[in-house]
């Protein structure tokens, strides 16, 4: 069995994605605001919703299935594994993730689920065969040239 995956750093990890996503909600509702003139039509206000609602998904489901990791996570050195295998999740796992997510985290059951869970896994994850583990791999940056030490 894995260690216990501690909440924190996830919760940290959270919360600066929440500030990413600002800019990113941002600068995908101008097209939305200026092609439909929303201000003047309030009727609009589920589908700008639904528009906002699938940009985060996409966003989230192309960081999980490209590498395990938004850029949030990465900073926080966690990443999204599939349960057995600890490869990187399918495009199908992450958007389930992404839609089982969202009902969890809003009834507050993934929280609570987080203390029962032998590794402390969120019910989504476990759900959708997932699991979030710490990363402290050393940079694997091509570019990046170790520096010599200095010779006295």
């Amino acid at each position: 069995m894995a260690t216990r995956m501690p909440l924190w750093p996830r919760l940290m990890a959270m919360l600066y994605e929440t500030l990413l996503l600002f800019g990113v909600l941002f600068v995908a509702a101008l097209p939305f605001l200026i092609l439909t003139d929303y201000p003047r039509h309030p009727e609009l206000r589920n589908v700008y919703r639904a528009y906002l609602y699938i940009v985060v998904g996409i966003y989230c489901c192309y960081f999980w299935n490209r590498s395990g990791q938004t850029p949030a996570m990465r900073t926080w050195k966690i990443r999204l594994v599939t349960q057995n295998e600890g490869q990187v999740p399918s495009l199908y796992r992450c958007m389930a993730r992404y839609l089982m997510a969202w009902p969890a985290w809003l009834s507050g059951i993934t929280l609570v689920w987080t203390f029962l869970d032998a590794e402390g896994q969120f019910l989504h994850d476990r759900l959708t065969g997932l699991r979030l583990v710490r990363h402290d791999a050393p940079s694997t940056n091509p570019t990046q040239t170790p520096v010599p030490e200095k010779q006295h």
